[in-house]
């Protein structure tokens, strides 16, 4: 008796993604294969964009999603606003790999539409200026959530090859769950 709205900019990603619900007869569940983002039009999408390829990680942010491995593909991208200006959202689930806090920015005057949150935010210490655990908190307690933020240390977070990229760029992540 839910709807559910999926956003993948991966367009592999998204090709499983849509196979999985074709398959599943879940009609109240609809996927966009776009990125989320504080404009609608078209960004840059760095990360291991293949078949088979490992879609954590993939990032229109540079600072998270460009690395020496790295491809690229333009994709789509869109503003949330839209999709929940005018409904009462349950939850709202955000792992965008660290466009965040733009797009909490984009749809801020809309986020009392929405009675509980999860984001995972993706941080470097090129990205703190952008996109930051202090940024995004500030947004959603502005909104009115009540907050639980805790870091992220899951070795399975990002694959194992990661490592070193992560410890050069000083790759954070968090959780922040919050609701009304």
């Amino acid at each position: 008796g839910c709807r559910v709205i999926c956003f993948e900019p991966d367009p592999f990603a998204f090709k499983i993604l849509q196979h999985n619900l074709d398959a599943n007869d879940l009609p109240d569940v609809r996927c966009y294969n776009v990125a989320l983002s504080d404009h609608d039009g078209t960004e840059v999408l760095y990360g291991d964009i293949e078949r088979g390829g490992d879609a954590r990680g993939n990032s229109i942010d540079p600072a998270w999603g460009r690395r020496d491995e790295s491809r690229e593909v333009t994709v789509t991208c869109k503003r949330l606003s839209p999709f929940i200006a005018d409904q009462s959202v349950s939850f709202l689930k955000l792992d965008i790999e660290g466009a965040e806090q733009r797009v909490l920015s984009e749809c801020h005057e809309v986020l009392g539409n929405v009675q509980a949150i999860y984001v995972e935010i993706h941080e470097t210490a090129l990205s703190q200026s952008h996109n930051s655990r202090a940024g995004v908190v500030e947004i959603l307690s502005v909104a009115g959530f009540t907050l639980e933020v805790e870091s992220r240390y899951e070795e399975h977070a990002l694959p194992a090859h990661l490592d070193p990229w992560k410890r050069r760029v000083g790759a954070k992540q968090s959780h922040v769950l919050g609701w009304r």
